[in-house]
């Protein structure tokens, strides 16, 4: 058994990774098919210029009642499936989770509109890297997580973000666009919506 550890230090500025969005995972074409299949993972964050992507997956408070926590529905880690021979998934920081890969949630009111399909507590939730594009997080009657926004006009299951960056500039990436992918609510549609970013 290696002993050798893995940290997640290492990025490929060099390279300029494209967007899956016609894998095999099990789960849905747009993850990569190498992550291996978790019910829980609801959203990813893919890169161009790094190979780590940040994962959002439920935060139980009963996994078995499937219960999301109130205080802390969504954990963030980095994971390196993809490009280690001993992929580790590691806990973002407190100031990553401040800053680019945190979120803000609240209990949605009992009175107010939610899905159709949700089941228990439901929340808003905003991601900091879409501060302009609040998101419904709720449990559906199949026991599955959904982190529901708009995507192009179309109530969507939000299940990747893919962020394209040009070189860093005093190790500070340009971001070029952002491209949201999902799957409409009410079908098998892919939903994509492109969000450039003014220079």
């Amino acid at each position: 058994m290696s002993t050798e550890k893995h940290y997640f230090t290492e990025e490929f500025p060099e390279n300029d990774y494209q967007c899956t969005t016609e894998s095999t995972h099990p789960q849905t074409s747009l993850w990569p098919a190498y992550l291996p299949v978790n019910q829980d993972r609801i959203v990813i964050f893919e890169r161009s210029k790094n190979a780590q992507l940040v994962v959002y997956s439920a935060n139980f408070r009963d996994k078995n009642r499937r219960e999301l926590d109130p205080k802390w529905p969504l954990d963030i880690n980095w994971q390196s499936f993809g490009w280690t021979a001993h992929p580790t998934s590691n806990s973002t920081g407190m100031i990553e989770r401040k800053l680019a890969w945190g979120y803000s949630h609240k209990v949605v009111e009992p009175e107010s509109s939610v899905a159709v399909e949700a089941v228990g507590i439901s929340f808003t939730v905003t991601l900091n890297a879409l501060p302009s594009r609040p998101a419904l997080l709720y449990v559906d009657a199949k026991g599955r997580v959904i982190l529901q926004a708009m995507i192009n006009g179309v109530p969507s299951r939000l299940l990747k973000i893919y962020v394209k960056t040009n070189s860093s500039v005093a190790f500070i990436p340009k971001v070029l666009y952002v491209d949201l992918y999902g799957m409409s609510v009410d079908g098998d549609q892919i939903t994509h919506e492109r969000i450039t970013v003014s220079s």
